[in-house]
């Protein structure tokens, strides 16, 4: 390629951008940048490249690094950007600045993994932060998430299926993170947020009895380091952990989890991977089973494959170390290898595709003591903890702890923070994380159990839409006090924990069920459905609090089905007797009979599950009801619901 020292701007066809002369401070900007970010990914520099390098680097000269900011934000990634964004939705009257090391442009479909969301993370960046227009445009809409659960050795179409026949009510995203990035930096810029692009950061010092916290600094293109002093630090660096590896409050689950992923050109449809015929026309009438985030699952791992709107794939392995260690798939070429064992069908029709790029990180999960202070600081997003990408949970905690940062900092500039407050914050956070941390440590065993598989998900997802979705939708996390002395609260999280349990237990139990050929969630008449729907309704914060209190309820229902299914399933001798007894504690079912009595089980007023039954009949696919019964059958849904005892006083 020839490069002119005169390059025309499209933008003023009459004007050029001479950058010939002296070496100034643009131009060691511009060769900075080029061989940094451009020269990595493009064999290339096209006039449009050095364009937008020119501005740019013109840009960062006229913006100065000033000396304070009420808020200093670490890291420029996903929660930084949205933060930031936040923050100045909230208080435009704050001085906020963003630094980054990295450099744009950033590549697409080439540069951060964690391109999915779900419903609670697509409503931060959808509703809350304006960006559901933008997202339609540049990104894909994303339908639900689908399973695959073992048999890899059969066909795809062979193979158990879960998934959405349809696009669900509320939308969820499928991100190309550099696309996302490029484009909400240059949307901070437009609106003043200070953004300082190739600045690393250094150092901090706290400041004691509520002094300023100041930050050391290095600019770009220089060995000059700078101080910068704020009234709030928040950690959005992600696994560089600028807070936490200072205060060593980060802590390692017992979930030992690695992953490996890489980009491919183009569309890898897995739609493609069967001849066009009947197991389209039944399970995806509407061909969109591409805009899935699809799991294809066996003994101890899963793969998943997510389609970018900058018109190429991503493709992951995640596996439990024990399982699988990633010594097996380090590299691209080992990682083929072992696709070629497990999951054949992928395997085959990566043949003869370069992958855009690959990367692998050990140990990614993990937690911590302490993701909000009194000190005025704070860690958000992958900087605090970080679960499973499973259920694509990511951005649904960067939008949680953005949320109690915003709110956090409110109340300070009211007066109002009080040291008992963010210990509230902080332990309903973390208590969140560790609750939800079960729903994946010790359960990679599952995923090649299809009839356990399907219980898990349904359960999985009515927790997931019943409870933990409408704290952020409905903004009840800004009251973590009152939670935290609410029974029906710390009930719902105990039902996690025995529903988490019996399914690990059940998958390792001999079994005599089988799970259909594909399951439909959420049914459009169903619990799953009326919770995802009840998600889009205008709630106060009250009506939510008194709607999550009946979710609880129905979970409750919801353990004693599912609790006899599982004893039909793995012990059938002994479902007459426990039918029998009439009653059923929810809070101590398990598939250890010798604990049955101790445990309490049958510690319980007389109940009648009637309801759930016939809603998990539905979604397992063994009763099927006319339109007229549906509708009933979700009237009563709903009835159920109204005549339950109004929330709690706290």
């Amino acid at each position: 390629m020839t490069r002119s020292s005169t390059i025309e701007d499209p933008e003023k066809p009459n004007q050029n951008l001479d950058l010939s002369g002296p070496l100034d401070w643009r131009k060691r900007a511009i060769r900075k940048l080029r061989k940094a970010v451009i020269w990595d990914y493009h064999p290339g520099l096209s006039i449009e490249d050095l364009r937008f390098l020119f501005r740019r680097a013109q840009a960062m000269q006229q913006q100065e690094l000033k000396s304070e900011y009420d808020v200093v934000i670490c890291g420029g990634g996903l929660a930084g950007l949205t933060l930031a964004k936040h923050l100045d939705q909230t208080f435009p009257e704050l001085s906020v600045a963003v630094i980054e090391k990295t450099l744009r442009p950033l590549p697409e479909a080439g540069f951060k993994v964690g391109e999915s969301s779900v419903e609670g993370g697509s409503n931060y960046i959808g509703r809350i932060l304006g960006l559901h227009d933008y997202m339609k445009e540049k990104h894909f809409l994303k339908n639900g998430l689908r399973f695959f659960p073992g048999r890899s050795d059969l066909p795809l179409e062979k193979r158990p299926e879960l998934g959405p026949p349809r696009l669900p009510i509320l939308p969820a995203y499928q991100i190309d993170r550099g696309v996302f990035e490029n484009d909400v930096r240059e949307m901070l810029i437009d609106q003043g947020i200070q953004l300082f692009e190739g600045y690393g950061l250094r150092e901090f010092e706290l400041g004691a009895n509520g002094s300023r916290h100041t930050i050391r600094v290095q600019k770009p293109d220089s060995d000059e380091v700078a101080g910068v002093s704020c009234r709030w630090l928040v950690d959005a660096s992600g696994r560089r952990f600028f807070l936490q590896s200072k205060f060593n409050t980060r802590n390692r689950w017992e979930h030992k989890l690695d992953a490996c992923w890489f980009r491919v050109e183009g569309r890898f449809d897995i739609n493609d991977f069967v001849p066009r015929g009947k197991w389209h026309e039944e399970r995806d009438p509407g061909n969109i089973r591409y805009f899935s985030t699809n799991h294809l699952m066996g003994h101890g791992y899963w793969v998943w494959v997510i389609p970018l709107g900058s018109g190429h794939t991503s493709i992951g392995i995640v596996a439990a170390e024990e399982h699988h260690p990633l010594e097996e798939r380090s590299r691209y070429e080992t990682a083929l290898e072992w696709l070629k064992k497990h999951e054949p069908v992928i395997a085959q029709h990566l043949d003869g595709k370069t992958p855009l790029d690959f990367r692998c990180f050990k140990n990614c999960s993990y937690g911590s003591s302490r993701t909000f202070s009194a000190d005025r600081w704070a860690c958000v997003g992958e900087a605090g903890v970080f679960l499973d990408p499973l259920y694509s949970y990511g951005l649904d905690f960067i939008a949680m702890s953005n949320n109690i940062t915003v709110e956090m900092i409110r109340r300070d500039l009211s007066n109002e923070l009080t040291p008992a407050a963010v210990e509230e914050f902080n332990h309903f956070y973390l208590t969140l994380t560790n609750n939800l941390m079960q729903l994946f440590n010790g359960a990679y065993h599952i995923f090649d159990k299809a009839h356990v598989m399907m219980a898990k998900v349904y359960w999985d997802t009515g927790f997931y839409w019943g409870f933990f979705a409408p704290l952020s939708f409905f903004k009840v996390f800004q009251k973590p006090e009152l939670l935290s002395r609410m029974n029906y609260m710390k009930n719902t999280l105990a039902l996690n924990l025995r529903m988490q349990q019996l399914f690990k237990d059940w998958a390792r139990m001999p079994s005599s069920t089988q799970a259909p050929g594909f399951t439909r969630y959420p049914h459009l008449y169903s619990y799953l459905s009326r919770a995802h729907v009840e998600l889009s309704r205008n709630k106060s914060q009250e009506r939510a609090l008194r709607d999550m209190e009946k979710n609880c309820r129905m979970l409750e229902d919801t353990v004693r089905v599912w609790f006899l299914r599982a004893v039909e399933s793995t012990m059938p001798e002994k479902l007459a007797s426990i039918k029998a007894r009439g009653r059923l504690n929810p809070y101590a079912v398990s598939l250890h009979p010798e604990r049955w009595e101790e445990d309490g089980l049958f510690d319980a007023e007389p109940n009648s599950t009637s309801l759930m039954e016939k809603d998990v009949k539905v979604f397992c696919g063994e009763l099927k009801l006319s339109k007229l019964a549906s509708l009933y059958h979700l009237f009563r849904l709903y009835l159920w619901g109204w005549t339950m005892k109004t929330v709690e006083s706290a």
